[in-house]
């Protein structure tokens, strides 16, 4: 049994957007705490401290490496535009930290290798942040599907809908994102101008890779290009993509639509999911993830945030003779800020106890883990980029391959939405 001398430092690269919700696994966490912050913009690191509720002895850099050489820190977060990411982690692991980076982790193969490359040379460990696979009631899809309960994994379907009319706020931003990240978010350099098949789509390709028992070989992509908000390029949605697999009958759908009026209610961003799973015996159905669309549904079938499942089991008293019956556990925290926590506190706690992943665990990415999900991810963009092109994954070697076409009308022109503009427009590295 490892005893703590002291608990792991962790130092945040990036005090942006997403950098809140990766504070809340530290809050109470028995192996880790914030010792650092570090962002080319002092004041908002500062501004971040006191939001976030750290110390005063959270010690406040300006350089990345000043950052590395505080020896309190064990750990660093990058949560930095990604094309940004290679740099602070190969600075990082030189330095002698261990390092988590936010997903996509990196615009190429090439550039993902070099951090990975680095981080076995200094000794220390390395992985992707990517929270959905901790997200507690995928968690429990993810135990069903191991108990065998809807047998083998036929097909994944994903949905997820994004509305900039949702209620509710992040940080007190009613749109969620301040306008100069919604900025790099639509640049070629760092998020290949998809934000919805690259930068969240990560997210997405990883589960339907989880849960997929086949090795994804080759993906389609319908787009439809549509422009939700004036004065912005149109955006990767509504689009479709179809995950194949060698087996014919073993295979995935995501499918991404932008409803700019759809009611919907987040504490975080924009949008929400629907998650569905078919097995050769039985369906799992998982309702909402990084929003509250199903909050408070009582209208009948799969409704209020958790898992339900259709299966027939030793010990059931089916409606109909012989058939399967519906069962459901929504006793879990079903809030995504959980996913964030977890996501942590499970990285925290093998630093902790010089210990690592189990490979058998299908929630983490360790190093080989993430490369295979960034391979899909920019397999991804070039079909996107092709006009929905079938593109074999294996065929990509480093980045997409494919540069971004001059914009374009497709498909007529959509109704636009309007959004206020943030007078923030600082160039700032941080998500």
């Amino acid at each position: 049994m490892t005893i703590l001398v002291r608990k792991i430092g962790a130092g945040f690269i990036g005090t942006g957007n997403i950098a809140l919700l990766h504070t809340l696994g530290y809050k109470e966490c028995p192996d880790a705490e914030i010792v650092a912050l570090c962002d080319l913009n002092q004041k908002r690191a500062i501004a971040f401290r006191e939001e976030a509720g750290l110390p005063a002895s959270v010690k406040v850099y300006k350089d990345v490496r000043e950052l590395c050489r505080d020896d309190r820190v064990d750990m660093v977060e990058i949560l930095t535009p990604h094309a940004s990411h290679e740099l602070l982690a190969v600075q990082a692991a030189e330095a002698g930290k261990h390092v988590s980076v936010q997903k996509p982790p990196a615009m190429t193969l090439s550039s993902y290798d070099r951090m990975v490359d680095a981080a076995r040379k200094a000794g220390v460990r390395f992985r992707v942040f990517e929270n959905f696979r901790y997200h507690p009631p995928y968690v429990r899809a993810f135990e069903l599907i191991r108990d065998g309960v809807i047998g083998q994994v036929k097909a994944v379907n994903m949905r997820m809908w994004v509305s900039i009319g949702t209620s509710g706020d992040y940080r007190g931003q009613k749109y969620r994102i301040p306008f100069h990240t919604l900025l790099w978010k639509n640049t070629d350099y760092h998020n290949y101008k998809a934000n919805a098949l690259f930068d969240d789509g990560y997210h997405k390709h990883s589960m339907i890779q989880g849960l997929i028992p086949q090795p994804v070989t080759d993906v389609i992509v319908w787009c439809g290009w549509q422009r939700v908000l004036k004065g912005m390029p149109k955006i990767d949605s509504p689009a479709v993509v179809v995950y194949q697999t060698r087996k014919s009958d073993c295979y995935g759908t995501l499918n991404v639509n932008e409803v700019p009026s759809l009611p919907l209610h987040s504490n975080y961003f924009t949008c929400d999911e629907f998650l569905e799973i078919t097995g050769s015996t039985g369906i799992i159905m998982v309702t909402g993830c990084s929003g509250d669309l199903f909050a408070g549904c009582e209208a009948g079938g799969p409704g209020k945030p958790g898992v339900y499942w259709f299966s027939k089991e030793d010990g059931d008293i089916p409606p109909f003779p012989g058939a399967g019956s519906w069962k459901s556990d929504c006793g879990m925290p079903t809030d995504w800020s959980h996913s964030f926590i977890d996501c942590t506190r499970h990285f925290a706690s093998c630093l902790a106890r010089d210990e690592w992943f189990d490979e058998n665990d299908p929630r983490p990415l360790w190093a080989e883990r993430g490369r295979k999900i960034l391979q899909l991810t920019l397999a991804t963009v070039r079909s996107l980029r092709t006009g929905g092109t079938k593109v074999r994954v294996a065929s990509i070697v480093d980045g997409p391959g494919v540069e971004a076409e001059p914009e374009k009308e497709q498909h007529g022109e959509p109704e636009e939405a309007e959004m206020a503009t943030d007078d923030d427009a600082e160039e700032k590295e941080t998500e």
